[in-house]
């Protein structure tokens, strides 16, 4: 599923009308909120969870100084990642197999931590908020979008299908987003809905 959707997101006709189609949303609008990274300065650190096959660490600048940590459940996705680094980068950048809920790295590390299309795919999303706002310094920012259950019924019948099918986590509301994140200890700076889709800033 992960190869597919990596593949889906990469071919920009097709994959704005998957958008479209199963969330209600735009590529463009998809893409634009990973353009977080390319906006961080010289000397902070990134961490990518789950990474899949690198769709937001192609939006590093080419000139980009940052220590980007690209970390994934399936050695799969981090092999289709890696193939994404450019020769001659000035970003250093690491893969790390890990679950997202266990993380092997110190508390504080990370000027950002972002998560696209992760949390919705997972049986405890709450532990993994947990875990990105521990990971992440005082101050510092997470970045993630979910897809929420009750905002379109076509997006409710894929969601639906993919819980049967073991692929998607437990249906989510705005409400319970908002609950996690803030047990989390972190302060929700925005959430932006497009159609089905909730992207969510917030700060430790």
């Amino acid at each position: 599923m992960g190869a597919l959707y990596d593949w889906l997101i990469q071919h920009e006709r097709i994959g704005d009308r998957y958008l479209r189609l199963i969330v209600g949303e735009e590529l463009p609008g998809f893409l634009g909120v990973m353009e977080a990274v390319a906006a961080m300065p010289d000397g902070t650190t990134i961490l990518d969870v789950p990474c899949g096959g690198g769709i937001t660490l192609r939006r590093l600048r080419p000139d980009q100084r940052v220590h980007y940590v690209a970390a994934d459940i399936s050695a799969t996705m981090l092999r289709r990642a890696r193939e994404h680094v450019a020769a001659g980068a000035a970003a250093t950048v690491h893969f790390v197999e890990c679950d997202i809920t266990s993380m092997p790295f110190e508390d504080n590390e990370f000027d950002l931590v972002i998560c696209f299309s992760g949390l919705h795919c997972l049986p405890d999303p709450a532990a993994a908020v947990r875990e990105m706002a521990r990971c992440v310094r005082v101050g510092g920012r997470v970045i993630a979008d979910i897809a929420l259950h009750g905002q379109l019924r076509r997006t409710d019948i894929f969601m639906g299908l993919g819980r049967a099918a073991g692929v998607f986590g437990p249906a989510m509301t705005i409400a319970e987003v908002r609950r996690w994140f803030c047990d989390a200890g972190l302060s929700i700076d925005t959430i932006t809905r497009a159609g089905a889709l909730a992207y969510v800033e917030a700060r430790r």
